[in-house]
């Protein structure tokens, strides 16, 4: 067992204790309880601790609670008409747990009932249905409205209650496994032997907090340069406007960082702006009554973005979610120094997190695992794809750069990579 807060130590051993000298109380303050029979018995300490410590067991349910301790009480007496002592101690306990099993109201501290009404019947105490009635059944019920009591002032919801539609939609939102339905989840801790422990309720937030923090240990512990797109397409900022709209539509990308002929970054020329220049002179062109020549193409110094902070390669890519989340920071750019050293997009988080989903990892293949080659160390060093494309063009007249040795060399204006996703 885990440790527990101190103030959840109290919290359980208090209300236990005011639950049985609640039970106490009624029972002294009876007139003639002994002489009636009426006294406690021990499995309401033990029912106590299931109501009040372990509210959330399907084991402390109203319904375990108050079926399973009458049930003992009832299957015992039944027994005791076919079968004398001392055989019938084990038989009665076990047909008590059969039954309670059967009427999916299972109450570990119930056992002891059963137990309880064959001894009493060898010492020459018979105990009949009045008993299961009172004060079995009767303080049960009490333990029970006091538990509820208890538990909600301490914002505990008992009886735990089922997956309701606004819940399912919160637990939904925060990862896949809430797709589950409630009569998935029981089915799930059927399988498992664990339906007697955990409700599915339970199960449903503790998988989606187990999928939130694996999400946060994984993109807390990968860096940037290990999914960031290396040596990415970049223009100088000299680069015309039609170099530059040529690059993003033949690529399929959105952004360009720029670049100094040293390699240093600059800035980062976004689709929007680049399009937006490009219709103030088409716009130009089509005026009826132009006598001036056209003005000169724009370059990439006049539109590109200066105010994009770089990271370095070493920063945690779970430090960037919540920029890249925003609508308008489409890439981040990675420096060492001041030299471009690649860039991250919202699409190599997306395949970083795929790469760890189940999906990627189907059962059909574990079979074929040992005969299967080993895949290279890194894709993108060995297939050409469009975010992974090194363009060595950058003064737009269509020759290689020489310093870009090593690197894949593709003409901005061919034909897109197929099987390439969108930036």
């Amino acid at each position: 067992m885990g440790r527990r807060p101190g103030i959840d130590i109290l919290r359980g051993a208090i209300g236990a204790g005011l639950a049985i000298f609640l039970v106490t109380f009624i029972v002294a303050t009876l007139p003639h309880s002994r002489q009636a029979g009426i006294y406690l018995v021990s499995s309401f300490a033990s029912t106590a601790v299931l109501l009040f410590v372990l509210p959330n067991s399907p084991l402390a349910q109203p319904w375990a609670s108050m079926m399973g301790m009458l049930i003992s009480a009832v299957v015992p007496i039944l027994v005791l008409q076919m079968i004398p002592p001392p055989y019938a101690d084990g038989l009665a306990v076990a047909a008590a747990i059969a039954t309670m099993m059967a009427a999916r109201a299972l109450h570990p501290p119930a056992a002891g009932i059963s137990l309880l009404v064959v001894l009493e019947h060898e010492a020459g105490r018979h105990l009949g249905l009045g008993f299961a009635v009172f004060p079995i059944a009767t303080l049960t019920a009490v333990l029970i409205v006091f538990a509820m009591i208890y538990n909600r002032l301490f914002g505990i919801s008992y009886p735990t209650r089922p997956l309701s539609s606004n819940t399912a939609q919160e637990l939904r939102a925060r990862g896949p496994a809430r797709a589950l339905s409630q009569r998935d989840l029981a089915d799930l801790l059927v399988e498992f032997n664990q339906s007697a422990n955990l409700a599915p309720a339970d199960l449903a937030r503790l998988m989606a907090a187990a999928e939130h923090r694996a999400a946060e240990a994984l993109l807390a512990d990968t860096l940037v340069r290990d999914i960031m797109t290396h040596n990415p397409v970049t223009v100088t900022p000299e680069a015309p406007l039609s170099e530059i709209v040529r690059k993003m539509t033949a690529l399929d990308v959105h952004t360009l960082p720029v670049v100094d002929s040293l390699g240093h970054y600059l800035g980062v020329v976004d689709q929007h702006d680049a399009l937006e220049e490009l219709f103030k002179e088409f716009d130009l062109l089509r005026r009826p009554f132009r006598f001036r020549a056209a003005p000169p193409e724009a370059e990439a110094r006049t539109i590109f973005h200066t105010d994009i902070q770089t990271v370095e390669g070493d920063t945690p890519v779970g430090a960037l979610l919540e920029r890249l989340a925003r609508r308008k920071a489409r890439v981040v750019p990675v420096t060492d120094g001041s030299r471009l050293t690649g860039i991250l997009t919202r699409t190599d988080i997306m395949a970083l997190l795929l790469k760890h989903s189940p999906a990627a990892h189907p059962e059909d293949d574990r079979e074929n695992k040992d005969s299967a080659p080993e895949p290279p160390t890194d894709a993108r060093a060995d297939t050409p794809s469009a975010d992974a494309v090194h363009v060595t063009t950058n003064d737009g007249s269509g020759a290689p750069d020489p310093s870009a040795q090593g690197q894949t060399v593709r003409d901005p204006a061919a034909p897109a990579l197929p099987n390439t996703p969108p930036r």
